[in-house]
């Protein structure tokens, strides 16, 4: 399957089905990840915020667990496409040495197998796509698991597919801005996952580099450095919001759009669109994602690979 027939499965695999838990019964929930399936985790972590979820929930990236995780009042949400990912298997076995409760999802891989074995719930999600292509999917399982209403996942669907051809040509139209610059992008509390989802999907697809940086803290530090009129020349800027932000916040986005212009820069600014949060955040994830599709056609890159990724891996298998 192509890149751009992956992309395009996108609003077709969130399919809702009834699987969800009782958040009470848990202190803690944590998502572990890395790369494409890690996203899945900042995305469920943030819609649980939004919803006014009491629990504490934290998205996780390395090896082992955060020290509070002990008992099965914690909840370990172990994410693996593959089911392969080494520092994700970690988190498993220390969750399983800790006693704390745990649930799985990937395609197949040793997840699948050590979940099975330690009687696990684990939920399987179909297998060839690139673990970034296969969000939807993932995310579909995770959001059931914790109760996500039938209507909600069904509108955000709807959400993208209706608005699906303007998705595309505002994803190209952005790619023509971001060429030949290196992407810079400013994002809100609540729409900080999709700007670290568009950065990695320029890092992977378009094989470029690409920053971030979350209001209101860079206002007290990355806004300085826009003084180097050396630097900021070679970047090109995006501004995302939220209509849900803080009203402080909100001014905030504005003051950085005027302060930019007034150094001569004609940021991109963004928001979703959607009914609800969930749909406003995934269809920003997916202008971001066709816009990488696009801006790797601009340098003339294949979206799929990423050598140094598989390179890494292999080194790292030598022991």
């Amino acid at each position: 399957m192509s890149p751009e027939e992956m992309l395009k499965s996108f609003p077709k695999q969130l399919e809702w089905e009834k699987l969800d838990i009782d958040r009470s019964l848990y202190h803690t929930i944590t998502f572990c990840g890395m790369g494409g399936s890690g996203i899945v985790g900042d995305i469920a972590r943030s819609w649980l915020e939004h919803k006014g979820c009491k629990v504490i929930t934290s998205s996780h990236r390395g090896y082992g667990l955060p020290n509070y995780i002990s008992g099965e009042e914690h909840l370990v949400v172990c994410i693996s496409y593959s089911g392969n990912t080494e520092e994700t298997l970690s988190n498993f076995a220390e969750a399983q040495k800790r006693g704390a409760s745990i649930i799985s999802i990937s395609s197949g891989g040793k997840l699948e197998e050590l979940s099975e074995k330690s009687g696990v719930l684990h939920l399987k999600v179909p297998k060839g796509f690139a673990p970034r292509y296969a969000l939807g999917y993932m995310l579909s399982k995770v959001l059931a698991v914790l109760g996500i209403e039938k209507e909600e996942l069904e509108d955000a669907r709807e959400n993208i597919e209706k608005n699906y051809e303007e998705i595309k040509k505002k994803g190209e139209e952005i790619a023509e801005k971001l060429y030949g610059y290196i992407p810079i992008i400013y994002a809100t509390p609540l729409t900080e996952v999709a700007a670290f989802r568009w950065k990695t999907q320029i890092n992977e697809n378009s094989k470029t580099q690409a920053y971030f940086a979350t209001l209101p803290e860079m206002h007290h530090n990355e806004v300085v450095g826009l003084d180097n009129a050396e630097i900021r020349s070679k970047c090109a800027f995006v501004v995302m919001f939220d209509p849900k932000d803080h009203d402080r916040v909100r001014r905030r986005v504005d003051l950085t759009i005027r302060l930019l212009k007034d150094l001569g820069i004609v940021p991109i600014a963004i928001g979703g669109d959607g009914n609800s949060y969930l749909a406003r955040l995934l269809h920003l994830i997916h202008v971001g994602d066709w816009a990488s599709y696009y801006l790797a056609g601009k340098y003339g890159f294949e979206p799929l690979p990423v050598k140094v990724i598989d390179w890494i891996k292999s080194e790292l298998s030598k022991g």
